[in-house]
């Protein structure tokens, strides 16, 4: 005795429909995806600077001494590199912006690839005072302004302001001037 059992499956027509759906949804998801990705490494590469402010800011603080931070490519030394090249903060005993003997070096970020860092006011290095306050040259000059950029353009950018009592505010840029800075980098 044969039975028959009607075959159960899809049909090629439905197979292909049923597949051009799933690729214009992927296809669609994809960018948000890129998007979501490279705001979160943005927020990491960000979250690894404003905390070694805070460290640098603390350590000052506690030992009731001058810390620098400044950009430096072979974690060791304020070596000219650009701010996402990496950078280090130590203790400098003779205030000359430079790790000599003497200094500490209380921690080391190697570089991050996903963002830019601009500073005209911090180019090669910022100070925090022991009563944790930040300085630039001199005394007088006590706020100032890293510029955060990455590949999705100058929209995106964040600055980190650092104001004289020395804590970082993050904020999203939305004014010509970041455009043009990011633009340029």
């Amino acid at each position: 005795m044969t039975h028959n059992r009607a075959q159960r499956g899809f049909t090629l027509a439905e197979m292909m429909a049923t597949l051009a759906i799933a690729a214009v949804t992927v296809s669609m998801a994809v960018p948000s995806m890129k998007n979501l990705v490279a705001h979160d490494q943005r927020a990491a590469d960000t979250n690894a600077l404003v905390s070694s402010l805070h460290a640098a800011r603390s350590a000052a603080i506690t030992r009731n001494v001058q810390v620098t931070v400044c950009p430096s490519s072979d974690a060791g030394h304020c070596n000219g590199a650009r701010w996402q090249e990496g950078w280090i903060y130590f203790i400098d005993t003779d205030h000359d912006r430079q790790v000599d003997a003497n200094d500490e070096v209380l921690g080391a970020v190697g570089g991050i690839a996903d963002i830019t860092i601009l500073s005209r006011d911090f180019e090669r290095f910022l100070v925090f005072r022991p009563n944790g306050q930040v300085m630039v040259n001199t005394v007088a000059e006590n706020s100032g302004e890293l510029l955060l950029c990455d590949s999705r353009g100058p929209e995106f950018s964040q600055s980190l302001i650092l104001h004289v009592g020395g804590k970082p505010q993050l904020i999203y840029n939305k004014a010509p001037k970041a455009y043009s800075a990011c633009s340029s980098a």
